[in-house]
Parts: structure tokens; C-alpha cells; sequence
């Protein structure tokens, strides 16, 4: 991910020599349209992310934020939606060894987590009618969507601003990032799961969705990773 990195050279001088590595457009295409996203939505609607983040930290009346100001329909909102998988991919492909690393695998990321989250949206929707329980999965996805786009806005200016530091450095940040991810995932789920009891959501449906849209799609990602 480095633009700039140090190499010994092998003549008899030993003279550390600065080599300029080919410009990494892909992660630069995907931060810019993170960067135009954030700020399209600070432009359009400037209370935004505040309203966003109240209601994904204390999740309280979410319909009616959502409904009245966050409105997770609009252009801004699928911008900032899309935001979050562009920085799931750059942080995913930096876990994959740099000798078959291709510049454009996280453009193949997006694309998968885009089908991955379309399936799990229809089997949503599924689960909406086979439960009759409209209320509990509606605002299951939607506290989908605000944690996506809070997770977005929190990884663009970190992966910007660590993308020229040094390779070991990035590593740790690159871990570090994951694991807020996955912090991020389990504050969603566990806040879904409470909804969903307090709504009266059939508990089998429950371990039913978290089975089959959650945690095997996640085993498998990992497992995919670490191959």
C-alpha cells in the first residue's frame, strides 16, 4: 500500500536508494468517492451524522430519526452505505499475501459484499412476511444501515491519513481496524437481538437468521482470508 518505500542497493556504494512504487489508483478511487460521499451529505443535510450517531449509540426511537431526519433512502444515505463497504474492502485485501495480491481485488470485494448484502436484504425481507412481525426485521435493517455508514465515516480519514506511513505501522492499524469492524458488527447484532425480544420476535427465527445470514457468512470470509 506504500507509495514511497527504502530498498538496499546491491551495488558496492550500499547506498540506501528511494524507489517510487506504481501509484495505487484503485485505493485512491475508492477514498475519493468515500471523501465526495462525506462530504455530499455534510453539504446536503448538516445534521446528519449527529442524528446518525445518537441513534446508533443509544438506538431509541429509531423509526422515528430515521423517518424524520435521517431519511436512509436518499442519495446521501446509499452514498455513505457504499462508503463502508469501500473501506471493508481496502481493509479485507490488505490481510491477503502481497505475492498474489492484484491491484484491483478490492474493486472484487465491493462487488461480492454488494451481492452478499443484497441476498441478505431479500432473505430479510423473507423473514419479514414468514414471521409477520414487519416492525422487528424492518429496524433490524436499518440498524444495518446506520452502523454501515457510522463505520464508513470512522475508517475513511484514518485509511487516508495512515495510507503513506510505514509498511509495520500499517499493519497494526490495518489490524486495529478490523477489530473495530468486528466491534462494530457485534454492538449491531446485540442491539437487534434486544429489539427483536422486545418485539416478540420468534426466537427461532432469531437463531435461525443469525445462523444462516450471519455467522456462516462470516466463517467464511475469515476462512477465505486466511487462505
Amino acid at each position: 500500500m506504500n507509495d514511497i518505500e527504502f530498498i538496499q542497493n546491491t551495488n558496492t556504494t550500499g547506498v540506501e536508494q528511494l524507489i517510487q512504487s506504481p501509484f495505487d489508483w484503485v485505493f485512491w478511487l475508492l477514498m475519493t468517492f468515500n471523501i465526495f460521499a462525506i462530504a455530499y451529505i455534510r453539504t446536503a443535510n448538516a445534521g446528519y451524522f449527529t442524528i446518525l450517531f445518537r441513534t446508533g449509540i443509544y438506538n431509541r426511537q429509531l423509526y422515528q430519526n430515521t423517518q424524520e431526519d435521517l431519511r436512509l433512502g436518499g442519495a446521501g444515505s446509499v452514498l455513505l452505505t457504499i462508503s463502508y463497504f469501500n473501506c471493508v474492502a481496502i481493509v479485507a485485501s490488505s490481510f491477503v499475501s502481497t505475492s498474489n495480491k492484484q491491484h484491483w481485488l478490492p474493486l472484487i470485494i465491493v462487488a461480492v459484499a454488494a451481492v452478499m448484502v443484497l441476498l441478505k436484504y431479500s432473505l430479510i425481507k423473507i423473514l419479514n412476511h414468514v414471521s409477520q412481525n414487519r416492525e422487528g426485521t424492518s429496524e433490524h435493517w436499518i440498524n444495518h444501515l446506520i452502523y454501515f455508514q457510522i463505520s464508513g465515516i470512522l475508517i475513511t480519514p484514518i485509511l487516508c491519513f495512515s495510507h503513506f506511513s510505514a509498511q509495520t505501522i500499517q499493519n497494526n492499524i490495518m489490524l486495529s481496524l478490523m477489530g473495530l469492524i468486528c466491534l462494530m458488527i457485534f454492538v449491531r447484532e446485540v442491539q437487534s437481538f434486544i429489539r427483536a425480544i422486545r418485539l416478540r420476535v420468534s426466537l427461532m427465527y432469531i437463531i435461525l437468521y443469525l445462523c444462516t445470514l450471519e455467522i456462516i457468512p462470516l466463517v467464511v470470509i475469515i476462512k477465505a482470508l486466511v487462505k
